[in-house]
């Protein structure tokens, strides 16, 4: 028989390492934000962004331990996601003022 203190520890175990993975993917996105790197921001803060997205999507929706059909439903909501926001700015850019 396990202890059940011992099994609260570990409830908490994931969320709490996904949320310090985040505020330290934060810390470094706020200080990218202070670098003189141009048209390399953009590109550094979607790969930041990029990473936060993957830690929320294994840890927090536990995709890792989900059956194949939620993978598959959470990939058919990126790839949607992906299709409007390539269509918004397809209309944002092509848009003369």
């Amino acid at each position: 028989m396990t202890n059940g203190r011992q099994d609260r520890r570990y409830l908490w175990l994931g969320p709490g390492a996904a949320w310090l993975i985040l505020l330290m993917l934060f810390a470094v996105s706020l200080g990218s934000a202070y670098l003189p790197l141009g048209a390399g921001n953009l590109a550094v803060n979607l790969g930041i962004a990029a990473v936060m997205l993957a830690v929320l999507a294994a840890v927090l929706m536990d995709l890792r331990n989900s059956v194949a059909l939620v993978r598959i439903v959470a990939a058919a909501g990126l790839f949607w996601i992906i299709i409007m926001f390539a269509l918004t700015f397809s209309d944002f850019l092509t848009r003369h003022y």
